[in-house]
């Protein structure tokens, strides 16, 4: 027998006709029709047909219910009748008139079409950027390696002579050809070393996905190509990419975790989305970029691995290793720029191709949820994720805001819109920051584009985001550019002050101190710091009680400058995480999972960090308040001023911690100062 919580489920996830499909059985089977249990199936039952547009059906309901003896119930029915009976009578909306194939959105479901291969629009300019990205970004690789080249050539002569020049052209040449050729495989190599890659044939695909089959069928009969090999790994995180070089020798690789989280319709909208990479070509050069990007990841991995096992010289290996992680975070600013127009392009590409853009819309936000166990501060990186940023659909280290506010919707926890966490991604001025660190344009900015293509076909969209995007009208524009400013220079305060460092040195050049720059740019360097941090951390006179949606929803909430905020929860453990210093905690709210960092003074964190580590201890698992400053970063997080419990029901066991972020960042500030002072005084004497 079907569930009563299967089909709440289903309703808070919006899946509607499973929900009506698990609330009807489970109607069906009830024999004490006038059980509370049947009731409130009957009553999510009218909310299931009134969001498919189905009133009539709703209508049916509700006139059963209106004879039944509860007068509660009665009322409530009497009241939805007229609602609903309006919806039934209401003209065609004008939205729709406008889409000349009306007829052809399905009845039960305003958000999808029926028809597939559709044509939608799409500025212009998003297809010339594409094409001018394909073309810089194998320009920008081959110059790399031409400079490899010619850096390992000055090793084996001091005169770079015109021969020397054919020749390190002519072998950039022949490796850039080999490298094209045999990216593929070096993925291959990768994948399957690291990650046990099998192969799958449409057979196997159908019993999971027959709509992605249809999909995958009609393209390759389309555009007269041969079937993708399909790839299939057994991880829990969602993951779909893309690889090889010719159309007919593409691969398409997808994980059980993507299957976990997403319906037919929407595992199919993400194949289109990968086909949408070969038939716009982009996968060929990503594939070229991206082969070399994954071995450094993995030259990383091997190395960490080793400074954990080796015996001796274990920070030797923790440099070498870090060195190489900061070399692989730097390549992948070479696929930026062509994997956003890419994803653009493929978002339209899918939308048009299943007809159903809102199939792609609902997908990301899934998978960002599926994603959270892995995107949280303090917990181990999913290498299939990370290892695939830039090939697969969406970037994994900017899916943590949305997986957050798509959890608390799931749980459906708060009496707050948490689908508006959008907001920030559309409207902050911070969010093209966080988007040129990204390989993949945000999510909001994609909805976006998805929103739009469901208006062209007459569809309503997912998470009410028609609604969503006329918020901008509300928001004062004045407020969010005047935090701007304000940020970017809190963020920038450093380099001015080493700008300023440097034309002061020239000016007085005249000293003829040789280590005048070197004294007044680290002089320069602190006091930008010193001036970052006091603006960083304003003070608690306007704290406020919050919790972590409405921070989440805060379209306002700043980049660099933390809001002093106080929330209650639940601790629920601690770790260090390379991203922050210090530890990184787990505090559960109502809503959901803040994530707060916490740096304790120097005895207690560098000298003998046990009373630290006991403190934590204590407080895991127990209901506390956490004191601090809000930032919305690649992980929302609070940096910690206080935690302390909320009630002391272990009166032996008394724990709370203070947080030194402003300590830290003064003395750090100071010692750069200092040591600026110091060397100026010691220089003008000495030389």
């Amino acid at each position: 027998m079907m569930s009563l919580k299967a089909g709440k489920e289903a309703l808070l996830r919006k899946h509607y006709t499973e929900a009506i499909a698990i609330l009807t059985e489970y109607s069906q089977e009830s024999t004490d029709l006038s059980s509370k249990d049947y009731i409130q199936a009957q009553i999510w039952l009218v909310s299931a047909y009134k969001k498919t547009g189905r009133a009539d059906k709703a209508i049916a309901i509700c006139e059963q219910l209106a004879t039944t003896s509860d007068p509660q119930l009665q009322k409530w029915a009497q009241k939805s009748l007229i609602t609903l009976q309006k919806a039934l009578d209401a003209p065609t909306d004008d939205r729709i008139k406008r889409n000349e194939d009306v007829a052809s959105v399905i009845k039960s479901d305003p958000r999808r079409y029926r028809k597939k291969d559709v044509t939608l629009s799409l500025p212009s300019r998003y297809t010339y950027f594409l094409i001018a990205a394909i073309v810089l970004t194998i320009l920008a690789i081959i110059g790399l390696q031409f400079l490899i080249g010619y850096g390992i050539s000055r090793i084996f002569t001091d005169f770079f002579s015109e021969a020397w020049l054919t020749t390190t052209a002519i072998i950039t040449t022949i490796f850039s050809i080999l490298l094209f050729f045999m990216s593929p495989w070096i993925i291959d190599i990768t994948q399957k070393q690291y990650h046990r890659i099998q192969w799958i044939t449409l057979a196997d695909l159908d019993e999971k996905s027959p709509e992605s089959v249809e999909i995958i069928e009609n393209f390759c009969e389309k555009y007269n190509i041969f079937v993708p090999r399909l790839g299939w790994i057994e991880d829990d995180a969602p993951v779909a990419f893309t690889y090889g070089v010719i159309s007919n020798s593409a691969r398409i690789v997808v994980s059980r975790g993507l299957f976990e989280c997403l319906d037919d319709d929407e595992i199919a909208a993400v194949y289109a989305y990968q086909l949408g990479r070969i038939r716009n070509k982009s996968f060929a050069v990503l594939t070229f970029v991206s082969a070399p990007v994954q071995v450094l990841y993995y030259i990383y991995v091997l190395l960490s691995r080793q400074s954990y096992r080796a015996k001796s010289a274990k920070q030797v290996w923790q440099v070498v290793a870090t060195f190489a992680n900061i070399l692989y975070s730097l390549s992948n600013y070479l696929l930026v720029w062509l994997s956003h127009a890419s994803t653009i392009v493929s978002d339209r590409f899918a939308a048009e191709l299943t007809g159903n853009p809102n199939a792609l819309a609902r997908a990301l936000p899934k998978m960002a949820r599926q994603m959270l166990p892995y995107n949280q501060p303090a917990m181990p990186t999913n290498r299939l994720l990370e290892s695939t940023r830039a090939i697969g659909i969406c970037d994994r280290q900017t899916m943590t805001a949305i997986g957050l506010a798509m959890e608390i919707a799931h749980s459906g926890q708060t009496d707050q819109d948490p689908y508006r966490v959008f907001l920030w991604e559309l409207f902050n001025p911070w969010r093209r920051w966080l988007e040129i660190h990204s390989t993949h344009p945000l999510v909001g900015k994609r909805m976006k584009f998805l929103a739009g293509y469901s208006k062209q076909l007459g569809l309503l969209t997912e998470y009410d985001f028609a609604e969503l995007l006329k918020e901008e009208k509300k928001l004062n524009k004045k407020l969010l550019y005047r935090n701007f400013w304000r940020d970017l220079l809190i963020q920038v305060s450093p380099v001015v002050g080493v700008a300023i460092a440097i034309i002061a040195a020239m000016l007085l050049s005249q000293l003829f101190n040789r280590w005048l720059l070197l004294s007044l740019s680290m002089i320069g360097l602190g006091l930008g710091f010193m001036l970052q941090g006091s603006l960083r951390y304003p003070d608690f006179r306007k704290v406020a009680d919050t919790d972590l949606v409405s921070l989440l929803i805060d379209p306002y909430a700043s980049y660099v400058q933390g809001i002093p905020v106080q929330i209650p929860g639940e601790l629920l453990g601690y770790g260090t995480d390379e991203f922050y210093i210090g530890y990184s905690m787990r505090l559960e709210d109502q809503g959901g999972l803040a994530f707060i960092n916490y740096i304790p003074n120097f005895r207690q964190w560098i000298i003998d960090p046990s009373n630290t580590i006991k403190n934590l201890e204590i407080l895991c698992d127990r209901s506390v308040i956490a004191t601090g400053w809000f930032r919305r970063g690649k992980f929302p997080i609070i940096d910690l001023s206080t935690l302390q419990p909320i009630m002391e029901d272990r009166p032996k066991q008394r724990a709370s911690l203070t947080s030194y972020h402003q300590f830290w960042n003064n003395i750090g500030s100071s010692i750069l100062v200092l040591m600026g002072l110091s060397l100026l005084l010691l220089t003008s004497r000495l030389f």
